[in-house]
């Protein structure tokens, strides 16, 4: 198992207990329960371009600096309503900036920090309803770029291609919930992890699904090369679902879930948990 995954901490799982899974709108008589049995606990992090480790230290350091500061908590605090934020564990991958790293100063010398993101992840980055990207990870990086002394521009990004994104030099860094993987340590640099997580199943109340085992046959949809997708590929119930359907974004999935072309929805506890409570508030 990757060692990067580990129990989400008591404090998560009371606060999003706490959020009332009854939706909005024209489907308001709905509710909605998260399955006690999850697909796995994961961190997340930030990703920078593998070489890019001087900038991505420099974040580090900022970021370090405000949980010191309880600049962090207080960020943490507005979208959470207590501090979730973690600083207890090492890089994923211990490096040292190479002779010719010039990641920080160039990015200085711009005066401009591009964020990349999924700007349909509640509540780490999305659009409200004012058109404004708004989040937990907004929050954070404003404040970084603040104390860096450079500009951040928030960067919507086709989530399935956020790699190519970062190594094509379109993103500075990919900032946006995201999951520490084997495979996103082999190919970028990772920051600390800041937040825990888990991926979790959401049904409609009285579907009859009550277990992992009962998606068996099921429609199951969840966002395209999400780790929700991979944690379904290593469930044990990978080869019993009817089928998956995947979404570019997960909003448009838990609508389908909410008009019954899907059975169950698979999201990371954090952003699930807040679409289904805050639906007049995300686009």
């Amino acid at each position: 198992m990757n060692k990067w995954k580990k129990a989400v901490s008591c404090t998560l799982a009371g606060v999003m207990a706490a959020l009332s899974l009854a939706s909005c709108g024209g489907n308001a008589d709905k509710e909605y329960v998260t399955l006690e049995e999850d697909l796995g606990s994961e961190v997340y992090a930030i990703g920078f371009r593998a070489d890019d480790v001087a900038l991505a230290q420099e974040v580090q350091r900022i970021l370090d600096e405000m949980v010191e500061d309880g600049t962090a908590a207080e960020i943490s605090e507005k979208w959470f309503g207590t501090d979730l934020i973690i600083n207890d564990q090492p890089y994923p991958v211990e490096k040292e900036p190479a002779a010719d790293d010039t990641s920080l100063e160039d990015l200085k010398a711009r005066g401009e920090f591009i964020m990349g993101l999924d700007d349909s992840f509640p509540p780490m980055g999305f659009m409200n309803e004012e058109n404004e990207i708004v989040g937990v990870d907004i929050d954070l990086a404003t404040e970084v770029c603040e104390r860096m002394g450079v500009t951040l521009k928030v960067q919507p990004i086709n989530w399935d291609a956020k790699e190519m994104e970062l190594n094509n030099g379109n993103i500075d860094c990919i900032w946006n919930g995201m999951t520490v993987t084997e495979e996103r340590m082999e190919a970028m640099y990772l920051s600390k992890p800041y937040l825990n997580n888990r991926q979790v199943v959401i049904v409609e109340k009285g579907s009859g699904i009550e277990s992992l085992d009962d998606l068996e046959g099921k429609i199951v949809g969840l966002q395209k090369g999400s780790s929700a997708e991979q944690a379904l590929a290593d469930s044990r119930v990978a080869d019993k679902v009817g089928s998956v359907q995947t979404y570019d974004e997960n909003v448009t999935a838990f609508m389908d879930l909410q008009n019954g072309r899907i059975d169950a929805f698979l999201v990371d506890e954090v952003a699930g948990n807040y679409i289904v409570a805050n639906q007049g508030d995300v686009q």
